[in-house]
């Protein structure tokens, strides 16, 4: 693995930071594997894509009614990217989205209203919160199953994880009681827990955050290196060596990566997402987006913001390859990253694993 681990933090940047970067020509956005045309990446892209979009058309029935459930009201970049690409994907489905809700917002009685019995589809958010790492989330998915069981559910993309076999035990107990539970998983670990712990039927899916057509116009690098780290309970137990010189090792959870510009359009959404009683319809729908599309904007910023990426973050892995942007990987506690790779991108080699003094590949 590189030497992240120098004795300083200074921004300047070093004389010889990561031997692939000294062979590539500088650029005034993300630096590109250029041994790979750009239209390459496009391909990729558009590959998991078209098999994202080619399933959903299979489970949804193009027109008809759609809750989609447990919206990202925080500022994880990863999951607002999922947010934006489920959103094109059914739209482009032609799904009509009557309802919308996030953990506070969420209301039974509106979603009854909103997506009669026999009328259309619950589809719970993906992500990576299947199990009993993010509890409240959880919950929320156990609460939806167990209330609506004349309703056809879908759980889109998902990790699963479990610590606590009791934990398990419950949401088994609650996944098998309903009648028309879909699961769709993101990972080959996942579809395997899924097969073998939960009756209902278990396929493979892309991330949705492939749904995403492209992503936002890159910034200009300012480091070598960003060093994109987990900072809560699914970070690898290891303890993390200071960032050497000419890297900027931060996090995308809260406001990192903002300017002002950005704040104020964020407090402006968010005004009105929490003094406004809002109907679950389409001025709900645009909050949500513009919500999303900040923190996307964010991430994406911060991602270009070096010109190359060490990461244990799915979503910063997932958005540096569609940014075009070399990038090395580090283990996250569960092997979120792993897995998905080995399930999807391991003929992007524009990413590569963290070993000793190794370098990132500019393959393509």
């Amino acid at each position: 693995m590189p030497d992240i681990g120098a004795a300083t933090t200074s921004p300047t940047p070093p004389k010889k930071a990561f031997g692939a970067q000294r062979r590539q020509r500088r650029t005034n956005g993300p630096m590109t594997d250029h041994t790979v045309a750009p239209d390459q990446i496009t391909v990729r892209h558009q590959r998991l894509r078209t098999q994202a979009a080619a399933l959903l058309q299979e489970l949804i029935t193009p027109g008809s009614r759609c809750a989609l459930v447990d919206f990202p009201m925080h500022a994880n970049v990863g999951d607002s990217a999922i947010w934006l690409g489920e959103r094109a994907l059914l739209s482009e489905l032609g799904a009509d989205l009557t309802y919308v809700a996030d953990l506070r917002s969420f209301s039974e009685s509106t979603l009854a209203k909103r997506v009669p019995a026999g009328t259309g589809t619950i589809l719970l958010h993906g992500g990576g919160n299947l199990g009993d790492l993010w509890p409240h989330h959880q919950r929320l998915r156990e609460r939806v199953l167990t209330a609506f069981p004349d309703r056809r559910v879908i759980q889109l993309p998902q990790s699963i994880h479990f610590n606590n076999p009791t934990n398990l035990d419950h949401a088994r107990a609650v996944f098998d009681a309903h009648p028309n539970l879909t699961l769709l998983v993101r990972d080959h670990l996942s579809l395997a827990v899924a097969r073998r712990e939960f009756q209902a039927c278990s396929l493979l899916c892309p991330d949705l955050a492939f749904g995403i057509t492209r992503p936002p116009h890159p910034n200009h690098p300012h480091y070598p290196v960003l060093w994109l780290s987990r900072t809560d309970h699914e970070a690898a137990l290891r303890p993390l060596p200071a960032p050497g010189p000419g890297i900027w090792r931060t996090d995308w959870t809260a406001s990192e990566g903002a300017d002002p510009d950005w704040t104020t359009r964020l407090h402006a959404v968010q005004r009105e997402l929490s003094t406004t009683t809002l109907p679950p319809g389409q001025r709900l729908i645009e909050l949500y987006d513009r919500h999303a599309q900040l923190h996307l904007q964010r991430g994406c910023r911060l991602l270009t913001s070096g010109r190359v990426v060490v990461t244990d973050r799915l979503h910063a892995h997932l958005l540096s390859l569609l940014l075009g942007l070399p990038h090395i990987l580090l283990e996250d506690r569960h092997a979120k990253i792993r897995g998905f790779r080995e399930t999807w991108t391991n003929d992007w080699l524009i990413a590569s694993w963290a070993t000793h003094r190794s370098k990132p590949s500019t393959r393509p």
